[in-house]
């Protein structure tokens, strides 16, 4: 008789608890080891941990050239469609800075790394010492926006420019949108590199639960109690910037339809729970055209470009999420973000939630980029990843929920255009 199979949301859960329980039990604070005797066996603690991480780091620059690209590619029947089309995509451009700006606003407000931010600062110095190194020279918006386009595409890529790698997948995704025969090869091997890079990310899944287990043991023996406060906060911060999110739906469907948003919320419900549940917005699609054509009586046209459309390059949910840990990270080692940082996390996130596949733990790899970007050590991912299944579940329903508000308010001008 086989034992049941654990879902994998209750594996992640069960490793948290555990490594919660592991950590407190051998941090120096509770007084059953010592710190000289703890410190010797960190290292493999975490080793579980560092080697998901360079997974992901690995097919990190790949997977978001070839899913930038291969999104724009897929506006292909814009021609066709131009006219829905182009108020599809500022509609979604429209909603994802809205997103990050909610985003950035909350965790500035709340400042949930503040909390932890002096006791891991001291085992960051090297980060920290690094980091005023790279920021000493501060460039002008000028340069910054000369510097987007890559002069070397192989520099690009091992110093891991995030905005440079974003036009370069857009470039690609272009080329493939303009060119007829010429791209097609090319395109075909894009799709084999993402199956490829998705297939690692799945790989590195599996490894999750005991990634989690040590890092956050090892996270709570660096860090202490301070470190489960810290997160209660941070999830708080991505939940109420995820339901103000929602709030934004229901006033754009209002504004644009002048239809009852409850109403349209209630005709979609099922669609959010199956998002929470899988984590995937690509899984869900079916059922999401069946609800948007038999439920809100939608046109064909408009679903069947919309819906695919949004789950490829919609993703406010995980886009509020990015903004939100980048500034939590940057609050916990203490980088201070200028203005402009700002500005162009804000640029940033919009432009890489076009290259999020809509798979589980790929907002991960995005998230490591965009940290990378702003010089902020790629190591917290370690600080948020036991909590990041949950709140990956939440941010899904959202995400397909605004494909939905979309769908809805882009039928409904359909129809008054004609």
């Amino acid at each position: 008789m086989s034992l049941p199979k654990i879902a994998f949301w209750k594996q992640i859960l069960i490793a948290l608890v555990l490594g919660l329980s592991l950590g407190i039990s051998l941090n120096p604070e509770s007084g059953i080891v010592s710190k000289e005797s703890i410190i010797p066996y960190l290292p493999w603690l975490k080793l579980p941990g560092d080697i998901f991480l360079n997974l992901l780091q690995m097919i990190m620059i790949p997977l978001v050239i070839v899913s930038i690209a291969l999104g724009v590619s897929s506006l292909k029947n814009l021609k066709d469609l131009w006219n829905l089309g182009s108020k599809t995509l500022i509609y979604f451009i429209f909603t994802t800075i809205i997103s990050v700006s909610i985003g950035i606003t909350l965790t500035l407000v709340s400042k949930p790394g503040n909390q932890i931010q002096n006791k891991i600062q001291n085992q960051s110095t090297t980060d920290s010492i690094t980091t005023n190194v790279s920021k000493d020279k501060e460039e002008s918006i000028p340069e910054i926006i000369t510097n987007i386009i890559p002069k070397n595409i192989i520099n690009v890529w091992s110093k891991q420019q995030m905005l440079s790698i974003v036009f370069l997948g857009m470039m690609l995704g272009i080329f493939f949108l303009t060119s007829k025969e010429s791209g097609t090869a090319l395109k075909a091997f894009c799709h084999s590199l993402e199956s490829f890079c998705l297939w690692v990310v799945s790989l590195a899944m599996k490894l999750a639960p005991l990634a989690v287990l040590g890092l956050m043991s090892y996270a709570m023996v660096q860090i202490g109690f301070t470190l489960v406060m810290g997160l209660i906060t941070y999830i708080l911060t991505v939940l109420v910037g995820l339901f103000l999110i929602l709030l934004f739906y229901g006033l754009m469907v209002f504004v644009f339809t002048k239809k009852n948003p409850i109403h349209f919320f209630y005709l979609i419900r099922e669609i959010p729970i199956l998002g929470f549940s899988t984590s995937s917005s690509s899984s869900v699609l079916p059922y999401s055209l069946k609800v948007a054509k038999e439920k809100l009586k939608l046109k064909e046209t408009v679903a069947d470009f919309v819906l695919p459309l949004g789950a490829t390059i919609n993703m406010d949910g995980t886009a509020l999420y990015q903004a939100v840990a980048t500034v939590f990270l940057s609050q916990v080692y203490q980088i201070e973000l200028s203005s402009i940082d700002l500005f162009l996390l804000v640029g940033t996130v919009t432009a890489a939630s076009i290259g999020t596949a809509a798979t589980p733990g790929v907002g991960l790899v995005i998230l490591s980029s965009i940290l990378y970007t702003f010089h902020i050590p790629i190591e917290g991912i370690t600080i948020l990843f036991g909590v990041d299944r949950f709140l990956d579940m939440c941010r899904t329903s959202v995400n397909l929920t605004g494909d939905l508000s979309c769908a809805y308010i882009m039928d409904h001008i359909w129809k008054e255009e004609k």
